[in-house]
């Protein structure tokens, strides 16, 4: 909480591991992930899935109108449920509730869903059939998407009524690391949805983050209106040890842009769950991240969640390197 006020006596630590026992054995953050089941079509394929049937014909026979769109009532027993059992891991660590955004669910809900070889590595292969979908019929890509986003505007609200959570974060890709995926108008749709999903939070009296991958450098001025804090700030490669400190040194200019905004980031899951990149360089990196942006408006995080078939067990001494360098780092300050 000091942190998102820039107030930070010392920098938190949050490892984003989808375990919140994990995350509160190692971190000050546990995260409350409300990733709805009536809206998980990633293991099936979704409502709006391509079968063989080429692009065109796929998007003629769409009619998502017609679609059986699930309800408020249909999640909030859920997202119940899931903040009661997760607020028992240790209610002396902050919150932070997250949920998937209007573009996620659009693209998922046009997934194919997971292959044989996908099932067995635990991977999503994504075909960004949504984003075709906004060229083909731009129609039917806005109903999808409001749709969506009417419904998770309203679980936003109600999500913020939790005591115990102290900021919700919203994790919704629309860029790779040349911009946006998007068509252009369709981009300036998603980022108004973002902010307003943001302002939602801010209205509730939570902290509002926003996840995006990709470099969002083009869209920073607008996010802000929304978001308090943003993760991880992917603006470039960092999958080796060279690129991430080349990561580091380039996330200094986003803070001159960004004085205000808590980055969450710092702990490249690239280089975590890589054997051959020790825990000396991981430190060396969040150092790097610390001189860029300075210590206040950061929490120092991992910018992903572990790879499929990653475990907290192959990299906990580079975890605990971290937690030893952050320690040591307020002992200096």
């Amino acid at each position: 909480m000091e942190a998102m006020q820039g107030k930070v006596t010392r920098i938190p630590l949050y490892f984003w591991l989808a375990d919140p026992k994990l995350e509160a054995r190692v971190g000050d953050i546990v995260g409350v992930r409300c990733w709805f089941k009536h809206l998980d079509f990633l293991e099936e394929g979704g409502p709006f899935k391509r079968g063989a049937e080429t692009r065109r014909e796929w998007c003629d026979r769409l009619q998502p109108d017609e679609y059986e769109w699930p309800t408020l009532d249909d999640l909030m027993t859920e997202m119940d449920e899931t903040v009661a059992e997760t607020l028992k891991v240790d209610r002396t660590k902050s919150f932070q509730l997250e949920m998937l955004g209007p573009s996620e669910y659009s693209e998922y809900s046009c997934s194919s869903g997971k292959t044989p070889q996908g099932r067995e590595l635990d991977q999503v292969s994504h075909q960004f059939d949504f984003s075709v979908l906004t060229v083909l019929d731009p129609r039917k890509a806005e109903v999808i998407h409001r749709r969506f986003f009417e419904l998770l505007f309203q679980a936003v609200k109600r999500a913020t009524e939790y005591d115990a959570v102290d900021s919700v974060r919203i994790a919704d890709d629309f860029c790779g690391y040349a911009g946006s995926v998007y068509r252009p108008d369709f981009t300036g749709t998603i980022v108004h949805r973002q902010v307003e999903l943001g302002q939602a939070i801010s209205k509730g009296g939570k902290y509002s983050v926003l996840h995006s991958d990709g470099d969002l450098t083009k869209y920073l001025a607008n996010l802000i209106q929304g978001y308090s804090g943003l993760h991880p700030l992917d603006i470039k490669s960092k999958s080796t040890f060279a690129d991430a400190l080349d990561w580091a040194t380039a996330l200094a200019t986003v803070r001159q842009l960004l004085p205000d905004t808590v980055f969450f980031t710092g702990i490249p899951v690239d280089l975590l769950c890589n054997p051959q990149v020790s825990a000396e360089e991981l430190v060396e990196v969040a150092r790097h991240v610390i001189d860029a942006v300075g210590p206040g408006r950061l929490v120092l995080t991992t910018t992903h969640r572990p790879y499929p078939g990653c475990s907290f067990r192959d990299f906990e001494e580079k975890a605990d390197a971290i937690k030893r360098f952050l320690q040591a780092f307020r002992r200096s300050s």
